[in-house]
């Protein structure tokens, strides 16, 4: 039977691993404020991204096939906080967004 301390560090080293992995993209997804961001919606009803962009008196730049997701900026520093308090499900930079998404759908 192998040591304990081998055993919880053969558990934590994959934790490790994924972390360092993860914190590049979650920091490159991060929105940059005067930047265009992608807003997803946690459904098209009711006029989905569009409609939380709207709210948050930002300006589309381009939609999806469903509404679920839009680009949109805005001049504002605090569009973000704003998008989120609309209903936004996850805000995120728009270039990451659209290097991730472009395989899947066209924004």
């Amino acid at each position: 039977m192998p040591p304990r301390s081998a055993s919880r560090a053969r558990l934590l080293l994959p934790v490790i691993v994924l972390t360092c992995l993860a914190l590049p993209v979650v920091a490159a997804a991060m929105p940059r404020a005067g930047q265009p961001v992608a807003v997803f919606a946690w459904s098209a009803e009711n006029g989905g991204a569009a409609a939380i962009a709207a709210r948050s008196e930002g300006e589309l730049r381009s939609a999806g096939r469903s509404n679920r997701v839009v680009i949109a900026s805005s001049a504002a520093p605090d569009f973000v906080a704003r998008l989120y308090g609309a209903g936004a499900l996850l805000v995120v930079d728009a270039a990451m967004a659209a290097a991730c998404l472009s395989p899947f759908m066209s924004l």
